[in-house]
């Protein structure tokens, strides 16, 4: 896949990277050539699985070209993320990254990272701590916050808490769900070499883990 993807990706470094900045290219799990710059090295190798957190990693879930300020707990130094991944049929190719140092790009997203979110109930709002939430679903545009007391409605989509959530807390398994990781209680295997994250609230629910981030999960926990 790489002597096929690594070319037609090149062509479309034109369109996110400007000079003076490092170029990393994946294909839909791993990298498949990385040009560090002056201003910043991720210190990535060619065969280096795509970690969950990253900009890459983002653009493959997602589908769809974004931008992501990334912590440094994913490469040992922070950097801003530009990613356009290479779509065809329904699927992904492969992905360029265009890598800044944070501060050489303004940051896009409407809100700070905070310590508790606001969830709505029937008769008002409601501010609830991170460590709080066991797990954020999504449905129908409609996003709730799980916690062992009830759920609760947020005004923010899955893309904008990507950003606004800490990551070495909450962890994204499924297009529609976050998790967090000090509230699974087991983790049981299922179909396709996915997971089903069972919880630890009253009804220990079960949060599914989907294909597609199923092999970074595993990297990400260690089994």
């Amino acid at each position: 896949m790489g002597d096929r993807v690594v070319p037609e990706v090149l062509q479309m470094i034109g369109e996110v990277v400007p000079d003076g900045v490092s170029i990393a290219i994946s294909d839909g799990s791993q990298y498949l050539y990385y040009q560090p710059s002056s201003n910043i090295d991720l210190k990535i190798t060619p065969g280096d699985l795509v970690p969950i957190g990253s900009a890459t990693h983002q653009a493959l879930m997602e589908m769809g070209k974004v931008g992501h300020q990334v912590e440094s707990r994913i490469f040992g130094v922070p950097y801003y993320g530009l990613s356009l991944p290479l779509v065809r049929n329904g699927q992904v190719m492969g992905c360029i990254t265009a890598i800044y140092p944070p501060q050489n790009v303004p940051l896009t997203n409407p809100e700070p990272r905070l310590s508790f979110l606001v969830g709505k109930g029937e008769d008002g709002w409601l501010p609830i701590s991170l460590t709080e939430i066991v797990f954020i679903s999504s449905h129908e545009g409609k996003t709730l916050l799980h916690t062992a007391n009830g759920s609760y409605a947020n005004k923010y989509n899955m893309a904008e808490l990507e950003y606004m959530l800490p990551q070495e807390r909450f962890v994204r398994c499924h297009r529609s769900y976050f998790v967090n990781m000090e509230s699974i209680g087991f983790i049981h295997p299922h179909f396709h070499s996915t997971f089903l994250l069972e919880m630890k609230d009253k009804q220990k629910t079960r949060v599914p883990v989907s294909q597609s981030y199923a092999s970074s999960f595993r990297q990400l926990l260690g089994f």
